[in-house]
């Protein structure tokens, strides 16, 4: 329990914002909005809905620009254009920020969370809380809550995944992200990180045999042209978080801050809403184009990873071992109340 408590206990100035003032962007009059997914894709549904919400709440006040497909740059890209404001908001996947706060890596672990609705409600909750504050004060960004992604599962061009034997030889795109690396790696996987916007051509050309990605994002982004095997090995759950610079947010008027505060919170459940339903019309849209789609049993792949790249991250991270269980207690508490 004390391991719990522990776990859960320079940007562009912000021009003023008055009625007849344009929003933030001196040059362009523009909140600019950056994420990496397609135009089809939840992500991009969510930005509109925060876009329109904003409009109608602010009378024309805060106009926000949506860069879809990472036009402005990858995640990493995004995250330090957003610190200094050339990039007011952005979507952006945690385990991409563990290298700003590398305690994110907890959220990474392999075979943590039981459930996608298990995962979300973790985030939702005090450990999620806990890593807002903590990114806030390092990094000076805000996170204004989590999107509904899921798991991250594996695709390719060569086999069905149906057990651990299968993913030895694999060359997947993995995340550039120590844990990840680490738990693919120990499952015989040659990981190889790659910028998300390159990973089309490279499965075309037989550079890498596949990836791993959720549902939507595998159909959206048309990997499923390429690809013919897509499994559902939910080896690392993928939070995603919605941001803002924060001496932006800090520097608009009560009411549009309060405004953006409501926006993002119902931009965020209509995001979880969508996805869901986006996920069973991807897996259609699968079968549709011949992918093979498996459920192995997750039983067998567990002992690889757990407890070797469980001990790892604890090595590596200041009072790792503490943080660990207080993750875990904490995941054991919101999987015991729920129904």
């Amino acid at each position: 329990m004390a391991a719990a408590a522990a776990l859960l206990a320079g940007a562009c100035a912000t021009p003023d914002f008055g009625e007849s003032n344009p929003p933030p962007d001196a040059r362009t009059g523009d909140v600019r909005f950056s994420h990496v997914l397609s135009s089809t894709s939840e992500f991009h549904l969510m930005a509109e809905r925060f876009r329109d919400l904003m409009l109608e709440r602010t009378d024309g006040r805060f106009r926000v620009v949506i860069y879809p497909s990472g036009q402005l740059g990858g995640e990493r890209v995004a995250f330090e254009q957003i610190q200094v404001g050339a990039v007011h908001m952005a979507i952006t996947g945690t385990p991409v920020l563990s290298s700003w706060v590398p305690e994110t890596q907890v959220f990474d672990l392999p075979f943590l969370f039981e459930t996608r609705d298990h995962g979300l409600a973790a985030m939702n909750g005090p450990a999620g809380d806990w890593w807002r504050d903590l990114l806030l004060e390092r990094t000076g960004v805000r996170s204004l809550g989590f999107l509904d992604y899921g798991f991250r599962h594996v695709y390719n061009t060569r086999r069905p995944v149906d057990t651990p034997g299968d993913l030895a030889g694999l060359k997947l795109r993995v995340l550039q992200n120590a844990t990840y690396l680490a738990a693919y790696s120990a499952l015989g996987v040659q990981a190889t990180p790659m910028n998300y916007g390159e990973v089309y051509s490279a499965l075309q050309q037989g550079v890498i045999d596949g990836g791993e990605a959720n549902a939507i994002g595998f159909v959206s982004s048309r990997l499923h042209e390429v690809a013919k095997f897509y499994s559902f090995t939910s080896i690392t759950y993928n939070p995603i978080t919605l941001l803002v610079n924060e001496p932006f947010y800090r520097g608009l008027p009560a009411d549009i801050r309060e405004a953006v505060d409501r926006s993002s919170a119902e931009a965020l459940a209509y995001q979880s809403e969508v996805a869901r339903r986006m996920e069973a019309e991807a897996l259609e849209q699968m079968r549709a184009s011949g992918v093979e789609i498996s459920r192995p049993n997750l039983a067998p792949f567990t002992p690889a990873v757990r407890p070797r790249i469980w001990d790892e991250l604890a090595n590596r991270l200041l009072d790792g071992e503490a943080l660990i269980a207080g993750l875990v207690a904490e995941a054991e508490r919101v999987a015991s109340e729920r129904p």
